[in-house]
């Protein structure tokens, strides 16, 4: 399979180690693709301009957009305003593979079906969080873990200050948490998206989180708090990065 991971953002100095969204998103989904599959992934750096025309894309088995530290609601950055219309006609045309997104990516995703994407008003939402599935999600087997059980809720990294607002009409929502209503949007070999992380390791989290205290954009005793509180969940990111090798498939 050839997958095209659209790249939204600079590598961050503080994980470098772990490289930067693209490169953990590689590695999420060559740790979470069966063995008898083969994959190819080609990266477009879309924060520096360079872009896939709409006939490259039409060669690809699925398309994955990265989170970013920029809005995805900006109407005034050259490149998001660009991505924001590819994802539309994307979106909105047949012939092109199915999209997965995550945090920007999921929140660009909706703002290029029309769906309103600003700041939070409940605030910083961050660290390994809880999500409750919604009962649609429940209902098609979205977002399971292996074995009999059926699950109600999943464990997943994230940093945003931004959120989803509405629904776009034939879609459905994931799930919610207290601090965000629409945690992820699906349509039927078309659409997964994740307001959280799944790519995301706790380790980075983590790492984010300390980087955002040292720099003054959390109080240290939050910090502390959402750091101990990460390390003491489960991490379901990786299970729920199943759920995008099967909408490539068209399995979902």
């Amino acid at each position: 399979m050839k997958i095209a991971i659209i790249n939204a953002d600079f590598a961050k100095e503080n994980l470098a180690k772990y490289g930067d969204f693209a490169d953990m998103a590689v590695t999420m989904l060559e740790q979470t693709r069966a063995a008898r599959d083969e994959a190819e992934y080609v990266t477009f750096n879309v924060h520096k301009d360079h872009f896939p025309s709409l006939e490259q894309l039409r060669n690809f088995d699925g398309i994955y957009i990265t989170g970013s530290q920029f809005d995805a609601f900006d109407t005034s950055t050259g490149w998001i305003v660009r991505l924001r219309e590819l994802l539309s006609t994307v979106l909105t045309t047949e012939g092109f593979p199915p999209v997965a997104g995550v945090c920007f990516g999921h929140q660009i995703v909706a703002s290029s079906l029309g769906c309103t994407v600003n700041r939070n008003v409940k605030g910083f939402e961050g660290g390994i969080v809880s999500v409750q599935l919604t009962p649609e999600a429940k209902k098609l087997g979205l977002l399971q873990k292996p074995g009999d059980n059926p699950v109600d809720s999943i464990q997943i990294a994230e940093i945003h200050n931004d959120i989803v607002y509405d629904v776009p009409s034939g879609y459905t929502n994931l799930g919610y948490s207290s601090k965000c209503a629409i945690q992820g949007l699906y349509r039927k070999n078309k659409l997964f998206t994740l307001q959280g992380h799944p790519e995301f390791v706790t380790d980075v989290v983590v790492s984010i989180l300390r980087t955002m205290g040292t720099r003054k954009l959390l109080e240290d005793a939050e910090v502390k708090k959402l750091e101990h509180e990460s390390f003491a969940s489960t991490n379901d990111g990786y299970n729920a990065a199943a759920y995008l090798w099967k909408l490539f498939k068209l399995e979902i």
